[in-house]
Protein backbone atom coordinates (compact mmCIF):
# COMPACT_ATOMS: atom_id res chain seq x y z
CA UNK A 1 0.00 0.00 0.00
CA UNK A 2 1.35 3.27 -0.50
CA UNK A 3 0.25 6.85 1.02
CA UNK A 4 -0.13 10.01 -1.17
CA UNK A 5 0.01 12.60 1.02
CA UNK A 6 -1.25 16.57 0.63
CA UNK A 7 1.61 19.45 0.66
CA UNK A 8 1.34 20.93 4.36
CA UNK A 9 4.43 23.74 3.02
CA UNK A 10 5.61 23.60 6.39
CA UNK A 11 9.25 24.75 6.58
CA UNK A 12 10.39 21.78 8.74
CA UNK A 13 8.33 18.77 6.37
CA UNK A 14 10.74 16.23 4.93
CA UNK A 15 8.67 15.79 1.81
CA UNK A 16 7.60 19.37 0.77
CA UNK A 17 9.70 22.02 -0.62
CA UNK A 18 10.57 20.84 -3.66
CA UNK A 19 8.80 23.64 -5.62
CA UNK A 20 10.50 26.83 -3.62
CA UNK A 21 13.81 25.03 -4.02
CA UNK A 22 13.57 24.58 -8.17
CA UNK A 23 12.41 28.55 -7.96
CA UNK A 24 15.37 29.62 -5.89
CA UNK A 25 17.90 27.48 -7.79
CA UNK A 26 16.53 29.07 -11.11
CA UNK A 27 16.73 32.27 -9.67
CA UNK A 28 20.28 32.13 -8.54
CA UNK A 29 21.64 30.29 -11.64
CA UNK A 30 20.30 33.23 -13.30
CA UNK A 31 21.96 36.05 -11.71
CA UNK A 32 25.60 33.99 -11.70
CA UNK A 33 28.06 36.19 -13.04
CA UNK A 34 31.20 35.10 -16.15
CA UNK A 35 33.60 34.92 -13.55
CA UNK A 36 35.29 32.14 -11.26
CA UNK A 37 33.06 31.55 -7.90
CA UNK A 38 34.56 29.96 -4.67
CA UNK A 39 32.62 27.92 -1.88
CA UNK A 40 33.64 29.54 1.30
CA UNK A 41 32.59 27.43 4.89
CA UNK A 42 32.48 28.73 8.15
CA UNK A 43 32.21 26.39 10.92
CA UNK A 44 32.19 26.84 14.88
CA UNK A 45 33.91 24.43 17.32
CA UNK A 46 32.44 21.91 18.88
CA UNK A 47 32.57 23.75 22.56
CA UNK A 48 30.19 26.22 20.68
CA UNK A 49 27.67 23.63 19.66
CA UNK A 50 25.88 23.88 23.00
CA UNK A 51 25.40 27.73 23.02
CA UNK A 52 23.90 27.63 19.72
CA UNK A 53 21.26 24.55 20.73
CA UNK A 54 20.32 26.53 24.06
CA UNK A 55 20.14 30.16 22.01
CA UNK A 56 19.54 29.26 18.42
CA UNK A 57 18.14 32.79 17.56
CA UNK A 58 20.89 34.52 18.99
CA UNK A 59 23.88 32.48 17.25
CA UNK A 60 22.28 31.93 14.29
CA UNK A 61 22.64 35.72 13.88
CA UNK A 62 25.84 36.29 14.99
CA UNK A 63 26.92 33.54 12.95
CA UNK A 64 25.56 35.04 10.06
CA UNK A 65 26.55 38.70 10.75
CA UNK A 66 30.51 37.93 12.00
CA UNK A 67 31.08 35.27 8.99
CA UNK A 68 29.91 37.58 6.38
CA UNK A 69 31.55 40.98 8.05
CA UNK A 70 34.45 38.73 8.63
CA UNK A 71 35.10 38.08 4.76
CA UNK A 72 34.11 41.99 3.92
CA UNK A 73 37.34 42.50 6.58
CA UNK A 74 39.74 40.69 5.21
CA UNK A 75 38.83 41.44 1.23
CA UNK A 76 39.47 44.92 2.11
CA UNK A 77 42.66 44.62 2.95
CA UNK A 78 44.70 45.97 -0.58
CA UNK A 79 47.12 43.28 -0.58
CA UNK A 80 44.65 40.57 -0.80
CA UNK A 81 41.53 42.01 -2.66
CA UNK A 82 40.55 45.50 -1.85
CA UNK A 83 37.54 45.06 -2.75
CA UNK A 84 34.12 44.80 -1.38
CA UNK A 85 32.57 41.62 -1.89
CA UNK A 86 29.04 40.30 -2.82
CA UNK A 87 27.76 36.74 -1.44
CA UNK A 88 24.99 34.88 -0.94
CA UNK A 89 25.05 32.64 2.52
CA UNK A 90 22.72 29.39 3.48
CA UNK A 91 22.91 28.51 7.14
CA UNK A 92 23.56 24.42 7.41
CA UNK A 93 22.89 22.81 10.92
CA UNK A 94 23.15 19.36 10.69
CA UNK A 95 25.17 16.49 9.82
CA UNK A 96 24.80 13.36 7.92
CA UNK A 97 23.74 10.86 10.59
CA UNK A 98 21.36 14.47 12.04
CA UNK A 99 23.80 15.44 14.56
CA UNK A 100 23.84 19.55 15.43
CA UNK A 101 26.76 20.81 13.85
CA UNK A 102 25.88 24.20 12.65
CA UNK A 103 28.15 25.78 10.01
CA UNK A 104 27.19 28.36 6.72
CA UNK A 105 28.04 28.12 3.26
CA UNK A 106 28.85 31.07 1.12
CA UNK A 107 28.47 31.21 -2.40
CA UNK A 108 30.85 34.02 -3.24
CA UNK A 109 32.40 35.55 -6.90
CA UNK A 110 36.02 35.43 -7.65
CA UNK A 111 36.48 39.29 -7.20
CA UNK A 112 34.82 42.50 -5.49
CA UNK A 113 34.06 45.56 -6.27
CA UNK A 114 36.60 48.44 -5.71
CA UNK A 115 36.28 50.72 -2.95
CA UNK A 116 37.71 53.88 -3.97
CA UNK A 117 37.44 53.36 -7.99
CA UNK A 118 34.45 51.33 -8.33
CA UNK A 119 36.15 48.84 -10.84
CA UNK A 120 36.42 45.38 -10.73
CA UNK A 121 39.15 43.24 -9.28
CA UNK A 122 39.46 40.13 -10.09
CA UNK A 123 40.61 37.69 -7.73
CA UNK A 124 44.32 37.15 -7.82
CA UNK A 125 44.46 33.12 -8.69
CA UNK A 126 41.36 31.06 -10.06
CA UNK A 127 41.47 28.40 -7.15
CA UNK A 128 42.01 31.14 -4.15
CA UNK A 129 40.40 33.97 -3.21
CA UNK A 130 41.47 34.58 0.82
CA UNK A 131 43.75 32.51 2.98
CA UNK A 132 41.73 30.56 5.49
CA UNK A 133 43.96 31.26 8.46
CA UNK A 134 43.23 35.12 8.39
CA UNK A 135 39.33 34.17 7.66
CA UNK A 136 39.68 32.24 10.94
CA UNK A 137 41.65 34.05 13.23
CA UNK A 138 39.26 36.86 12.43
CA UNK A 139 36.13 35.13 12.60
CA UNK A 140 37.04 33.93 15.86
CA UNK A 141 38.14 37.25 17.35
CA UNK A 142 34.72 38.60 16.02
CA UNK A 143 32.38 35.88 17.23
CA UNK A 144 34.03 36.33 20.85
CA UNK A 145 33.60 40.29 20.70
CA UNK A 146 30.18 39.82 19.83
CA UNK A 147 28.75 37.05 22.51
CA UNK A 148 30.99 39.28 25.27
CA UNK A 149 28.40 41.84 24.29
CA UNK A 150 25.38 41.09 23.47
CA UNK A 151 25.37 37.62 25.72
CA UNK A 152 28.06 37.98 28.50
CA UNK A 153 26.87 35.24 30.82
CA UNK A 154 26.60 32.77 27.94
CA UNK A 155 30.18 33.81 26.89
CA UNK A 156 31.31 33.23 30.68
CA UNK A 157 29.84 30.23 31.04
CA UNK A 158 32.11 29.07 27.90
CA UNK A 159 35.95 27.65 28.36
CA UNK A 160 38.49 29.53 27.81
CA UNK A 161 40.90 27.69 25.69
CA UNK A 162 37.61 28.01 22.76
CA UNK A 163 38.78 31.52 21.80
CA UNK A 164 42.59 30.27 21.93
CA UNK A 165 42.37 27.25 19.84
CA UNK A 166 41.91 26.25 16.23
CA UNK A 167 38.89 27.34 14.16
CA UNK A 168 38.18 25.80 10.91
CA UNK A 169 36.95 28.00 7.55
CA UNK A 170 37.44 26.08 4.36
CA UNK A 171 37.59 27.61 1.00
CA UNK A 172 37.19 25.44 -2.18
CA UNK A 173 37.03 26.82 -6.10
CA UNK A 174 33.42 25.63 -7.82
CA UNK A 175 33.99 26.92 -11.55
CA UNK A 176 30.79 28.94 -12.68
CA UNK A 177 29.26 28.22 -9.80
CA UNK A 178 26.15 25.97 -11.16
CA UNK A 179 27.18 23.34 -9.23
CA UNK A 180 27.65 24.84 -5.66
CA UNK A 181 24.37 26.32 -6.36
CA UNK A 182 22.22 22.77 -6.98
CA UNK A 183 24.03 21.23 -4.05
CA UNK A 184 22.78 23.87 -1.45
CA UNK A 185 19.51 24.44 -2.97
CA UNK A 186 19.00 21.18 -0.83
CA UNK A 187 19.19 23.21 2.15
CA UNK A 188 16.81 25.76 1.16
CA UNK A 189 13.22 24.17 1.54
CA UNK A 190 14.21 20.76 3.50
CA UNK A 191 15.04 20.14 7.22
CA UNK A 192 17.49 17.65 7.59
CA UNK A 193 16.48 14.69 6.24
CA UNK A 194 14.69 13.92 2.91
CA UNK A 195 11.14 11.59 3.39
CA UNK A 196 13.57 9.41 0.58
CA UNK A 197 16.59 8.32 3.17
CA UNK A 198 13.80 6.71 5.91
CA UNK A 199 13.74 3.24 5.23
CA UNK A 200 11.85 2.45 8.24
CA UNK A 201 10.04 3.94 11.13
CA UNK A 202 7.76 2.38 13.40
CA UNK A 203 6.00 3.54 16.98
CA UNK A 204 9.69 2.57 18.92
CA UNK A 205 12.52 2.73 15.72
CA UNK A 206 13.29 4.67 12.72
CA UNK A 207 15.91 3.48 10.62
CA UNK A 208 17.64 5.71 7.56
CA UNK A 209 20.28 5.88 5.37
CA UNK A 210 23.34 8.07 5.47
CA UNK A 211 26.71 7.98 3.48
CA UNK A 212 29.92 8.06 5.79
CA UNK A 213 32.05 10.73 5.23
CA UNK A 214 35.20 9.12 6.04
CA UNK A 215 35.00 5.89 4.29
CA UNK A 216 32.23 7.36 1.68
CA UNK A 217 29.98 3.99 1.92
CA UNK A 218 26.27 3.89 1.95
CA UNK A 219 25.13 2.84 5.85
CA UNK A 220 22.43 2.52 7.87
CA UNK A 221 21.45 4.13 11.46
CA UNK A 222 18.79 3.19 13.69
CA UNK A 223 17.56 5.63 16.26
CA UNK A 224 14.69 5.50 19.02
CA UNK A 225 11.70 7.18 18.14
CA UNK A 226 12.59 9.83 20.64
CA UNK A 227 16.34 10.18 19.70
CA UNK A 228 15.10 10.65 16.26
CA UNK A 229 12.79 13.34 16.83
CA UNK A 230 15.55 15.20 19.21
CA UNK A 231 17.44 15.70 16.51
CA UNK A 232 15.35 16.13 13.70
CA UNK A 233 13.44 18.91 15.86
CA UNK A 234 16.67 20.74 16.83
CA UNK A 235 17.08 21.68 13.34
CA UNK A 236 14.26 23.36 12.33
CA UNK A 237 14.86 26.99 12.56
CA UNK A 238 12.81 29.43 15.10
CA UNK A 239 9.99 31.53 13.94
CA UNK A 240 10.78 34.22 11.82
CA UNK A 241 14.24 33.45 11.24
CA UNK A 242 15.78 32.51 7.11
CA UNK A 243 17.97 30.12 5.96
CA UNK A 244 19.61 32.35 3.09
CA UNK A 245 20.67 35.44 3.46
CA UNK A 246 22.84 38.00 1.06
CA UNK A 247 25.55 40.42 1.38
CA UNK A 248 27.44 43.16 -0.10
CA UNK A 249 26.43 44.09 -3.15
CA UNK A 250 24.19 41.11 -3.81
CA UNK A 251 22.05 42.19 -0.67
CA UNK A 252 18.67 43.77 -2.28
CA UNK A 253 19.00 46.82 -1.42
CA UNK A 254 22.28 47.39 -3.35
CA UNK A 255 20.49 47.04 -6.54
CA UNK A 256 22.56 49.50 -8.11
CA UNK A 257 25.91 48.42 -7.10
CA UNK A 258 25.14 44.86 -8.36
CA UNK A 259 23.86 46.22 -11.94
CA UNK A 260 27.21 48.29 -11.71
CA UNK A 261 29.24 45.02 -11.51
CA UNK A 262 27.04 43.50 -14.13
CA UNK A 263 27.82 45.81 -16.42
CA UNK A 264 31.91 45.87 -15.47
CA UNK A 265 32.01 42.05 -16.36
CA UNK A 266 29.59 42.71 -19.36
CA UNK A 267 27.14 40.12 -18.29
CA UNK A 268 24.17 39.48 -21.43
CA UNK A 269 21.48 40.55 -20.57
CA UNK A 270 19.02 37.69 -20.81
CA UNK A 271 15.21 39.04 -21.85
CA UNK A 272 12.38 36.74 -20.71
CA UNK A 273 10.09 35.37 -23.54
CA UNK A 274 6.52 36.36 -22.88
CA UNK A 275 4.33 33.66 -22.15
CA UNK A 276 2.22 32.00 -24.63
CA UNK A 277 -1.78 33.25 -24.58
CA UNK A 278 -3.76 30.88 -23.60
CA UNK A 279 -5.44 28.65 -26.61
CA UNK A 280 -9.42 29.04 -26.31
CA UNK A 281 -11.14 26.11 -25.45
CA UNK A 282 -12.84 26.28 -28.81
CA UNK A 283 -9.52 25.96 -30.56
CA UNK A 284 -7.60 23.38 -29.21
CA UNK A 285 -6.31 19.97 -30.31
CA UNK A 286 -9.07 17.68 -29.69
CA UNK A 287 -6.37 14.99 -29.87
CA UNK A 288 -4.20 16.69 -27.32
CA UNK A 289 -5.57 19.28 -25.93
CA UNK A 290 -2.75 21.60 -26.00
CA UNK A 291 -1.82 22.89 -29.44
CA UNK A 292 -4.15 25.44 -31.18
CA UNK A 293 -6.07 24.59 -34.17
CA UNK A 294 -4.98 27.53 -37.13
CA UNK A 295 -7.20 28.49 -40.22
CA UNK A 296 -4.91 27.75 -43.49
CA UNK A 297 -7.94 28.23 -45.79
CA UNK A 298 -11.22 27.30 -46.85
CA UNK A 299 -12.91 25.01 -49.59
CA UNK A 300 -14.87 27.32 -52.59
CA UNK A 301 -18.35 26.35 -52.36
CA UNK A 302 -19.77 25.03 -55.36
CA UNK A 303 -23.11 25.10 -56.62
CA UNK A 304 -25.55 22.15 -55.11
CA UNK A 305 -28.03 20.70 -57.16
CA UNK A 306 -31.70 20.46 -55.66
CA UNK A 307 -31.92 16.92 -54.01
CA UNK A 308 -33.74 14.58 -56.18
CA UNK A 309 -37.10 13.36 -55.26
CA UNK A 310 -38.07 9.91 -55.07
CA UNK A 311 -41.76 8.78 -56.21
CA UNK A 312 -43.08 8.69 -52.51
CA UNK A 313 -42.00 11.88 -52.09
CA UNK A 314 -45.38 12.93 -53.95
CA UNK A 315 -46.16 15.98 -55.41
CA UNK A 316 -44.12 19.36 -54.39
CA UNK A 317 -45.79 22.28 -53.64
CA UNK A 318 -45.53 25.28 -56.25
CA UNK A 319 -47.15 27.81 -53.91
Amino acid sequence: MSFGYHSCHHRACPRCGGADTAAWTAKQEARLLPVDYFLVTFTVPQELRGAFAWRPELMHALLFRESAATLQEVAAVPRLLGGELGFVGVLHTWGRQLQHHPHVHYIVPGGGLSLDTGKWIAARQRDWLLPVAKLAAVFRRRMEAAMRAEAPALHASLPAGVWRGHWVVHSLPAGTGASVVKYLARYVGRTAISDERIVRATDESVTFNYTDSATQERKQMTLTAAEFLRRYLQHVPPAGQHRVRYFGWLHPSAKRRRMKVETLLQKPIAVAEPPPEPVQWHLRCPHCERFALVRIGSLPRQARAPPALSRSNGPICTR
